[in-house]
């Protein structure tokens, strides 16, 4: 598979799963997590009006958790969809760039597997007690996306700089 497909067909899978689980997050789970936070809001400041501190204490941490859980799965479908997105600038410069075609299939690589893995850390945070594993899979997920749209960028300056150059002596 080359570079191009790598990019649209992983673009396009990117995109997909972002608007299937932004579907099933905003369909089945938002709901019972807002009635959640309510819930547990509602406990701590009755608790906290009655004098049980530490019950109200519990029940603040309760909801400070839920909705911790709560930005980490909503960012899930964004950062698929902004994965999906990445895609697009190096799918249109792929073409045009004189590299070989294995750097290219590898930057792609980089960029759609970069995209995987950040949406794969975030659900690990929200679904395992790893969190720190979410976290560690979330940075790299982002290192590897910024490594090969790099690479891109840095191909293309370097291809348009050289090319600029011939173009100048060509007519001097």
């Amino acid at each position: 598979m080359n570079s191009q497909r790598i990019l649209l067909v992983g673009g396009l899978m990117l995109f997909l799963l972002s608007l299937g689980y932004g579907l099933f997050y905003d369909g089945f789970i938002l709901h019972a997590q807002h009635h959640s936070l309510l819930y547990n809001l509602d406990m701590a400041l009755n608790m906290a009006a009655k004098g049980d501190i530490t019950m109200a204490s519990s029940f603040a941490g309760q909801f400070g958790a839920e909705s911790e859980t709560r930005d980490i799965q909503a960012r899930i479908p964004l950062h698929l969809a902004l994965a999906g997105a990445v895609t697009a600038v190096p799918l249109w410069l792929a073409p045009k760039l004189t590299i070989s075609e294995r750097m290219k299939r590898i930057m792609a690589l980089f960029i759609v597997s970069g995209g995987m893995t950040l949406a794969a850390g975030d659900f690990i945070r929200v679904e395992t007690a790893a969190t720190g594993l979410g976290y560690y899979l979330v940075l790299a997920g982002y290192s590897w996306t910024a490594l090969g749209v790099l690479g891109y960028f840095l191909y293309a300056a370097l291809h348009f700089w050289l090319h600029e150059e011939d173009t100048r002596s060509r007519r001097g």
